[in-house]
């Protein structure tokens, strides 16, 4: 029996000096693994009873157990996690890159969790978004992408993104055209270079506040944002002056809302490399965090050794030296679209809008008008069509004695793009003197207007929609597009309607064609989703070139050499898709002093 005693007084022992043995967290006097509210009760414990086998009691490190150790105690229990603040900035809905046309471009994968990672064959000629929404603020998304001042490194756009590489030349010079500087790592410290570097990005990117404005598209083709929710999109078209370079870069974006509160920050990576597309892939496991504790290995000698410590020291650099060399001027101008409503009235207009079924396709006519001359009595003229897939037009020539010139701006373009730009693979074909494209769906495309000043040498205007007259882009074609619904810039949803026919083409002064004006001209944007005309600079232009940079058709001796052509873009969405058959679109230029230039034809032929 004495032995079987001694047998387990020698296990007891051995198991004691085994725990002892194990590392042990200073201050955790029950040796349960962590430092709570309880080891306060068993540090008393072990003080009045020689209980010294969880070396974690001694909290002081002092190599033994006494009062010292309660003082000790109280700073070495782990408080309770708090809470994190939501930052009430806004929320990113939707950070990543889009092909040029306006596609998302799916990630390979998340280097870590939150950070997808892009590839790109070449380090332009796609775009990078970013779309938001209010955050717990409720403020109002900020819409300001340039902010700068040289004397105050506060000043910044409520878009704050910046790159860990330089993009282009990495010029320092703030918002211009030859590249932005690096900021590595990301840093946003309140610092003139880093407030230099963020305004030089975010004044490249344009801002729309409407889908229909938007830099992107859904599967079919529609404008629209990419995620739900989103009340912003900021969109940047990385152009050869703002390449990404030949390596990975690291792009960090925070944003403001108009109460001045930031978001929370997001990242992504583009891998740009000439290398086959790699394999998608997932993130690698982050490591199994340690113990913030100290902890000790304790040996059955008990021999302490005192802990080192560790100074360490974070340095953020930023890769240059910012010397901004031009501030540009810039005002940023932003208009809400009205969508008018107007019934064609008047005591010498009526309107017939019929329905006619034929074997092959749905037409509807276009709306007869009677008008009456006060002069010679009564005059009735009625527009009629026949429908065909293959109808072949001839101008109708109309000879004056004293022909007296335009004035106004010569359109020195009239074409269409692919959906994403770039000017079609085939050129048109010449069929009694007008273009004629050919295509095999009645949407998906963007109609392109470029002008030039005319004679009276006056800039080409650029309004597209006017609510007490004529817009400068005045535009009407033959068919009707969509529903060729009557109501005027109803091209929001869900109730977005079409555009009536003015058939044959003509721009007389009958207040249901300036309705008709009106409808179709709105649906020429600006850079901005806003009604409107634009520059050839590659900021603006709506054509996109193989080059990767945008710009006009119209050369800049067409042009004068004086930049002054100007460009009018409207997207032909399933809203304003056009029947099968030839449509044909007649369009002129007002400049800035009233004066209208001489009409030019297309003809845009969707074959089954």
């Amino acid at each position: 029996m004495r032995s079987v005693r001694l047998v387990g007084v020698i296990a007891i022992a051995v198991g004691c000096e085994l725990a002892a043995a194990r590392a042990q967290i200073i201050g955790d006097a029950n040796c349960d693994g962590v430092v709570t509210p309880a080891d306060e009760l068993a540090l008393v414990f072990r003080m009045f009873n020689d209980a010294d086998d969880c070396f974690g009691a001694d909290a002081n490190d002092d190599g033994r157990i006494s009062a010292a150790d309660l003082i000790a105690f109280p700073p070495l229990l782990i408080p309770p996690t708090p809470t994190p603040t939501p930052l009430q900035g806004p929320q990113i809905t939707f950070f990543g890159l889009a092909s040029a046309d306006g596609r998302a471009i799916a990630p390979l994968g998340e280097i870590e969790p939150g950070v997808p990672v892009y590839y790109r064959p070449s380090g332009n000629g796609f775009k990078v978004v970013v779309e938001a929404a209010p955050g717990f603020s409720g403020s109002d998304v900020g819409l300001v992408v340039y902010n700068s001042n040289s004397a105050n490194p506060a000043a910044r756009p409520d878009l704050q993104i910046e790159v860990n590489e330089p993009l282009g030349n990495g010029s320092s010079a703030v918002c211009d055209d030859n590249g932005v500087p690096a900021i590595d790592p990301p840093d946003f410290e309140i610092a003139q270079p880093i407030s230099d570097a963020i305004n030089d990005l975010a004044c490249h990117f344009q801002v729309a506040t409407s889908r229909r404005g938007s830099c992107t598209q859904d599967s079919y083709g529609f404008i629209d944002f990419i995620s739900d929710g989103a009340q912003a999109q900021y969109c940047l078209q990385v152009l050869t002056s703002l390449r990404f370079p030949l390596t990975d870069t690291q792009v960090t974006v925070q944003l403001r809302d108009r109460a001045g509160n930031l978001g929370a920050q997001q990242s992504l990576i583009v891998r740009v490399t000439t290398d086959p597309a790699p394999s998608p892939f997932t993130p690698t496991p982050s490591p199994t965090p340690t113990s913030p504790r100290p902890t000790r290995t304790s040996t059955p000698t008990r021999t302490v050794t005192a802990a080192s410590t560790a100074t360490v020291t974070s340095t953020a650099s930023v890769t240059r030296t910012a010397t901004p060399t031009r501030i540009p001027s810039v005002t940023f101008t932003r208009t809400t679209l009205l969508t008018p409503t107007s019934t064609p009235i008047g005591p010498t207009a009526t309107v017939t809008n019929t329905l006619t079924r034929s074997a092959t396709r749905t037409v509807t006519p276009t709306p007869s008008i009677t008008r009456t001359a006060t002069a010679t009595g009564t005059v009735t003229r009625t527009a009629t069509r026949t429908s065909s897939a293959t109808r072949t037009f001839t101008p109708t020539q109309t000879s004056t004695s004293t022909p007296t010139p335009a004035l106004g701006p010569v359109v020195t373009f009239f074409g269409i793009t692919t959906s994403n730009g770039r000017l079609p693979a085939d050129p048109p074909i010449i069929e009694n003197g007008i273009p004629v494209y050919v295509r095999a769906s009645g949407l998906g495309f963007n109609i392109v207007v470029e002008g030039a000043p005319g004679l009276s040498g006056r800039t080409v205007a650029v309004s597209t929609f006017s609510q007490t007259g004529r817009p400068d882009l005045q535009i009407v074609a033959n068919q009707l597009l969509g529903n060729g619904s009557l109501d005027v810039c109803d091209n929001a949803a869900p109730n977005a309607g079409g555009v009536p026919a003015v058939d044959p083409p003509r721009f007389d002064d009958d207040p249901m064609i300036t309705d008709a004006l009106n409808d179709f001209g709105c649906r020429f944007t600006d850079g901005s989703g806003n009604p409107g005309g634009r520059t050839c600079d590659s900021t603006q232009a709506c054509v996109l070139f193989d080059s990767g940079d945008s710009g006009c058709v119209t050369t800049d001796d067409r042009c004068g050499g004086t930049g002054l052509c100007r460009q009018f873009c409207g997207q032909i969405s399933r809203t304003l898709e056009l029947p099968l058959g030839d449509t044909l679109f007649e369009v002129r230029l007002r400049d800035q002093g009233g004066f209208v230039g001489e009409p030019a034809q297309m003809i845009v032929r969707v074959m089954p």
